[in-house]
């Protein structure tokens, strides 16, 4: 799988690529998810268009382990990531508390004139010779400055279909987290380029599994994806943090080097 591979969701084409132009132009080791093509919608969506919100989502309906493993284990992936796609849109409805606005609401958002929030929700694969990974990209515009971009990733082992957490591929009691910790302070000032912020950087790249969480495998790297605000300036866009599998060697099971 080539590193610039695009995410399918015609929909979000004018939505996203404005987050990610900047990021497109510059000539960074590796591009986060962005636009889209119609061409490879996938085989399961969901779309909603009411009054105040459009929704637009796409999920997988069959995966990898269907073959290399079984129905049971390609369900139980599917499943997985249908149940974050349909929370993050009942979190989204929540959040905008549409069924209570009040004619004061409604004037303030503008819904009055033909305004909407908007969430989309996409994704891409990648896979290495042991696992296979769905990147989802969640775009989220509730008519503040600016929309939002988030990312929640799902790597599964292809021979026992296991869903992997960051913990599951790095050898017991290896300093993991202090090692990816390092390599991110240390790449990311020349992926961002200029206006890095080291500060920025450090505070989202401390020790720990949440700051790392949206990793996958992709051929022989080890990927991680940042949001916008968590390494860099809104400005910036999404960052991704592509290290070889070979620098991560003697930490990583063998099963994953």
């Amino acid at each position: 799988m080539k590193k610039d591979t695009l995410i399918g969701a015609g929909a979000i084409l004018v939505v996203l690529v404005g987050i990610i132009a900047y990021a497109l132009l510059r000539p960074l080791p590796a591009k986060a998810p962005g636009t889209a093509d119609a061409s490879n919608l996938p085989a399961g969506s969901y779309t909603e268009h009411a009054a105040y919100y459009d929704i637009a989502a796409n999920y997988a309906t069959s995966t990898q382990l269907l073959t290399s493993v079984g129905a049971s284990a390609d369900a139980a992936a599917i499943a997985q990531m249908k149940n974050f796609v349909g929370s993050t849109i009942a979190q989204f409805k929540t959040d905008g508390k549409f069924d209570s606005l009040t004619a004061q609401d409604i004037k303030m958002m503008g819904f009055d004139q033909g305004r909407k929030e908007t969430l989309n929700i996409v994704y891409l694969i990648a896979s290495s010779p042991r696992t296979v990974s769905y990147i989802f990209t969640v775009y989220t515009d509730t008519l503040g400055a600016h929309g939002n971009t988030s990312f929640h990733t799902f790597t599964f082992d292809t021979t026992t279909g296991a869903s992997l957490a960051l913990s599951d591929v790095f050898t017991p009691s290896s300093p993991y987290s202090s090692t990816l910790s390092s390599l991110a302070r240390t790449m990311l000032p020349g992926i961002i380029g200029d206006g890095a912020d080291t500060g920025m950087i450090d505070s989202g790249t401390t020790p720990g599994n949440k700051n790392f969480e949206n990793f996958f495998f992709d051929n022989k790297d080890f990927v991680v994806l940042f949001a916008p605000y968590q390494v860099a300036a809104y400005t910036a866009g999404p960052q991704t943090l592509r290290i070889p599998v070979s620098q991560l060697s003697s930490i990583l099971k063998p099963d994953y080097r």
